[in-house]
């Protein structure tokens, strides 16, 4: 059996790790994604080359940004 899960299993982990990779399997084009890497804290462990944003944080940005009629955009 594999250990690994998919970005969308991983959504549901607020504190899961994100990489490009994941935000780009969940369906975000290249410019979101590097919008959202400037916008929120990443992390970057040492010796590893690949940064990662957690996914509570992801999930924050998404709900503060989603727009439902209740303010000006």
């Amino acid at each position: 059996m594999s250990a690994l899960i998919t970005a969308a299993e991983r959504m549901a982990v607020p504190e899961a790790f994100l990489s490009r990779t994941d935000l780009q399997a969940l369906g975000l084009p290249r410019r979101a994604v590097d919008k959202i890497f400037q916008t929120l804290p990443v992390i970057c462990l040492p010796g590893y080359a690949r940064p990662f944003v957690r996914v509570a944080d992801y999930r924050d940005l998404i709900e503060n940004s989603t727009y439902r009629g209740d303010r000006v955009r």
